[in-house]
């Protein structure tokens, strides 16, 4: 597995034409050029343009000014990685991603449930309560969605937020 951190954003002049049409305008322009910064580090490509999500081997967020891709080249269905900024999570917005057993860190458990949304193939109609994570306290665990595939996931607290990577091990 290979992950590249990016705190700086891509130059403009330097997207590709494909990655120029498909930039964005508004607020969301920053933190998908730190994206493309971290992508075109973790691939080695020049044109990030032609990767789409969800993603077998690869998967990209960012949060609180930082940028994170992953890639792994193993056998996966999915990889899947998130990255919240320290904040505080609203309770009453737990039973939206949690189950009544899963309880701990709410914001480490929202990077677990959108790590394995985001290593999960053809996520489209996927939800966070379809999965279940084994051991809700473990920063390092297992999980399972409501089609029998299986996952594992790791957690990292970092000094921008919580960090998660999840592997889809289910059919594709």
């Amino acid at each position: 597995m290979d992950l590249a951190v990016a705190t700086s954003p891509v130059a403009v002049d330097d997207l590709t034409p494909g990655e120029l049409a498909r930039l964005p305008e508004g607020k969301r322009r920053h933190d998908w050029l730190l994206g493309r910064a971290a992508l075109k580090a973790v691939l080695g490509i020049a044109d990030t343009s032609v990767v789409m999500f969800p993603n077998r081997s690869v998967s990209l967020t960012h949060s609180a000014g930082v940028a994170v891709a992953a890639r792994c080249d193993g056998p996966q269905a999915g990889l899947g990685v998130d990255l919240e900024g320290w904040q505080v999570i609203d309770p009453h917005t737990a039973r939206l991603y949690l189950h009544a057993y899963e309880q701990g860190d709410l914001l480490r458990l929202w990077t677990v449930k959108e790590a394995l949304f985001k290593a999960t193939p053809r996520n489209d109609t996927a939800v966070f309560l379809d999965y279940e994570v084994n051991d809700a306290q473990a920063l390092a665990g297992g999980a399972r969605d409501r089609h029998g595939r299986t996952f594992e996931y790791l957690s990292s607290s970092r000094p921008e937020g919580w960090l998660t990577l999840a592997v889809c091990h289910g059919a594709a």
